[in-house]
């Protein structure tokens, strides 16, 4: 086999379902617990600029605006990630399933 035919096969593999990069929780707890480590991860990113600015030290400001940069990345991969999986609900619930009545 090929290194094309391969690469070929891998993506047929894999087109059933995409997995999303970023995985959100669907319970409302989880969801919370997603956002409040978001929120956390944004002070501390925070912090990390104001002390870098502070001191100076220009590596240590670019280590904190590539973990900014990551963050904003996370959010809209995950922003992403809800909007396909409420459409995905809408148009399974559009056409309900009939169910048998059981009855004879």
């Amino acid at each position: 086999m090929s290194k094309t035919e391969s690469k070929t096969a891998v993506k047929k593999a894999g087109s059933k379902k995409d997995k999303p990069v970023v995985k959100v929780p669907k319970s409302t707890v989880g969801r919370a617990m997603f956002g409040g480590t978001q929120v956390l991860a944004a002070l501390s990113v925070a912090r990390s600029l104001r002390a870098a600015r502070a001191k100076g030290d220009r590596l240590a400001f670019v280590h904190a605006a590539l973990n900014a940069a990551t963050l904003v990345v996370t959010l809209l991969l995950a922003k992403r990630t809800m909007r396909e999986a409420k459409q995905a609900a809408e148009t399974e619930a559009a056409e309900p399933l009939m169910l048998p009545s059981g009855k004879k």
